[in-house]
């Protein structure tokens, strides 16, 4: 009755178990540690009954209170002599191990060092199919081998079956073919130990792309890269070139160095938008199987990716964010490109930085790690700065491609979008038959609808933001919260009946354009038009097979592409991120302009930049327009010194969350009162920039010290406080965003 109690509850659950313990009685002392996907703040241990065994780094269902999970196993040993009760595994999911101890010790150093818990940050190493339980035995072809000279007693065929399979191996579904109907023998004689899943050698897949002709800085870079990876050991470099100096083939220049050693490669990009272009170029550079991670990708595919690193089959890794976290082994090689990009922090769950948990991962491995961009984070710059990383720069666009000529118009006395100089050089533009990027980063009509009668702003009822209308929908949105309402006829505060858009984005650019340009292909490129991967890279193909004239985008368009037909890039509000709350505003106003601007001149030397503003005279349109990455960092990091912010300071940002706000603030008040450590500053508490976000009231204290030590020691003071009601505390070290 035990079994089938387990059978029944583990079906009911949808989980699919490779093996079942065939009862309840125990193994003497065999515990397993075992961490469960959901957010149980510590580790659980578990008797592993008789018949299973389970390897560290499998899943396995057990129960939590009165329901069975799913979870990872982290350790396996003898217990105590007179061990107190444990519940039992019900089921091992895994035949072997999915983390490596390398991947395992990463996890729980990103738990510790963020502040996080140890269940989701074990479920950032698992595609949402297997975190739910699902299995692809079934669907696999593994290399079987036989793994045990004694058979024991075995039927007739069963015995014909093990004799099939040969010293090599061989592939599952060549065994059926040769065996018809043996799929149970297979499985039992696995579940046996007799067969087992073999490690296939990649076969080496030819490259079809010409031999490429490496310019001297590209030389320089992959001499320094390579003795690195020569020696041995961990190495960081800071790839400095500018747009279209060939960064992308120093890295698949060192990555064939690293294959041809043996060895791994992980190579990680910013957003799924850079992936399918960056896919083409390593398939086709690379001759080994590519296994590509990233959340645009169906749960079944993200799967079997991962099944190919698992097995052995792929030795590098392509992917976004979370491929940080695949479970390669042997990594001699990680590549961070736009390593400034802020899409590598995590904003929701665990707020991990993969650039930063490349290094350490590098570290790990006795890995060479390169942060390559044009316009580096000012932490990745301080760090080259010290000694800490590599130097390298490359000056040189490729070939007789040149930077492009940059125009600064003043906006202060202009109306509309589109200025008299921009306009002008559009048409020249077109009439080339050359294409045109305009790039404002704002989606949407008007930044907000005001009242000229009482001067409301119409705003979110879920949040502290005004809403953003949206012309072709009709309505005022809010890009917090997905909040929307059809735009009022009349002022909800005083009647009147002429509610104004004020500001700029996509839409409004788009609709000038149309009337100074009718009849001309426009393509809007923003996360409003681009809701699929299919019509992303649908749009991307447009643009570059030059079926488009004219694209208005936002950041998603501004990084990382080569469009061969555009030659004039148009910058509408360049001021726009510059006076937002937070400290990193000038670096960000700098690298995406100066991201967008190299979407330019890739091919050609005649090519331009129009960057429209209010600020003209300000020091860092002056550095953009110079292409000055220096002047804007000595400049940016003065103010840093001055003010105390990274990289000359830790930071750690705690924000409390509730339904009222009375309860966030009380809360608040009392993690800042319980900290008292020397060498820590404690800023608030006070509400955050946001103080409303989706009905719930934010407020945040941030704490900053020189040293790392004594900041993760006050954020464990914090974390021993009771937080009370129905509040929430979110701890985010090294925050990127203070919104």
């Amino acid at each position: 009755m035990g079994r089938e109690r387990s059978v029944k509850r583990i079906k009911e659950n949808g989980f699919v178990p490779l093996y079942l313990h065939d009862s309840l009685t125990c193994m003497p002392g065999v515990v397993a540690d075992v961490v469960m996907f959901s957010n149980i703040p510590k580790v659980l241990s578990y008797a592993v009954p008789e018949g299973l065994s389970p390897a560290v780094g499998c899943r396995v269902v057990a129960p939590v209170r009165k329901k069975l999970s799913i979870g990872v196993v982290i350790a396996v040993g003898k217990g105590l002599d007179n061990p107190p009760e444990l519940k039992d595994i019900h089921a091992v999911l895994d035949d072997g191990p999915f983390l490596t101890t390398e991947l395992l010790e990463l996890l729980h150093w990103t738990s510790r060092y963020y502040h996080a818990g140890i269940g989701p940050c074990m479920a950032l190493a698992f595609p949402p199919y297997f975190r739910q339980g699902r299995t692809l035995v079934q669907e696999e072809d593994p290399l079987l081998i036989r793994t045990a000279s004694e058979h024991g007693r075995l039927s007739a065929l069963q015995r014909s079956l093990l004799e099939g399979v040969p010293e090599a191996g061989i592939r599952m579904s060549v065994l059926r073919g040769m065996f018809p109907g043996s799929s149970s023998r297979i499985r039992a004689l696995r579940t046996r130990g007799l067969l087992g899943i073999g490690v296939e050698e990649p076969s080496l897949i030819p490259s079809c792309s010409p031999p490429v002709e490496y310019s001297a800085d590209q030389c320089t870079a992959l001499k320094e890269i390579s003795r690195a990876i020569a020696r041995g050991g961990f190495h960081s470099f800071v790839l400095h070139g500018i747009t279209g100096s060939g960064k992308t083939e120093v890295y698949l220049a060192a990555a064939m160095e690293t294959i041809g050693r043996g060895r791994s490669v992980l190579y990680l990009v910013p957003e799924i938008a850079l992936t399918s272009q960056t896919i083409d170029m390593v398939k086709s550079r690379i001759p080994l199987d590519v296994a590509v991670f990233h959340s645009g990708l169906p749960e079944r595919d993200r799967a079997r990716e991962f099944m190919k690193v698992v097995q052995g089959g792929a030795r590098f890794v392509l992917g976004t964010r979370s491929a940080v976290f695949s479970p390669l082994k042997d990594i001699g090689l990680i590549v961070v490109d736009e390593e400034h990009d802020h899409s590598y922090k995590q904003d929701e769950g665990v707020p991990y930085n993969a650039r930063d948990l490349s290094i350490v991962r590098a570290t790990n491995n006795h890995a060479c790690v390169i942060l390559g961009s044009a316009t580096p984070s000012m932490e990745t710059y301080e760090r080259a700065r010290k000694r800490r990383s590599g130097l390298i720069t490359m000056t040189s666009r490729i070939g007789p491609a040149a930077l492009p000529e940059v125009e600064i118009v003043d906006m202060r006395n202009i109306p509309g979008p589109l200025s008299e100089q921009l306009t002008r050089e559009m048409a020249r533009t077109l009439d080339r038959n050359e294409q045109v990027l305009l790039f404002i980063n704002r989606r949407g009509f008007s930044a907000a609808l005001v009242c000229p009668g009482c001067g409301k702003v119409l705003r979110c009822r879920r949040c502290d933001r005004s809403l953003t209308y949206h012309r072709s929908r009709g309505e005022a949105l809010c890009h917090w919260c997905g909040f929307s309402m059809r735009l009022p006829e009349i002022c909800p505060s005083c009647g009147c009946l002429d509610m104004r858009p004020i500001g700029l984005g996509t839409e409004k650019v788009l609709h000038a354009v149309e009337q100074a340009f009718p009849g001309r292909r426009l393509l809007r490129m923003d996360s409003d038009e681009m809701t699929t991967a299919r019509k992303l890279n649908a749009a991307l193909d447009a643009i570059r097979s030059g079926r488009v004239d004219i694209i208005v985008g936002t950041q998603m368009i501004a990084k990382g592409h080569d469009f061969p037909h555009l030659t004039l890039v148009g910058v509408v509000h360049a001021e726009q991120l510059l006076y937002m709350p937070d400290f990193r505003s000038g670096e960000r106003t700098f690298q995406q302009i100066v991201q967008v601007a190299g979407r330019a001149g890739r091919r050609k030397s005649d090519t331009r930049v129009v960057i429209q503003t209010l600020i003209p005279d300000h020091p860092l349109i002056g550095a953009i327009a110079r292409h000055d990455y220096g002047a804007m960092m000595e400049q940016e990091l003065s103010i840093r010194s001055a003010t105390g912010f990274p990289p000359y300071m830790h930071l750690a940002r705690c924000v409390v969350t509730s339904d009222t706000e009375k309860t966030a603030r009380d809360v608040c008040r009392r993690l800042a009162s319980s900290v008292r450590i020397p060498l820590v500053e404690v800023i608030g508490a006070a509400p955050a920039p946001i103080s409303l976000l989706r009905d719930r009231y934010r407020w945040h204290l941030v704490l900053r010290s020189q040293h790392r030590g004594a900041l993760h020691k006050a954020l464990d003071r914090i974390e021993q406080v009771k937080v009370t009601g129905d509040a929430d505390l979110r701890i985010d070290v090294d925050p990127y965003s203070m919104m």
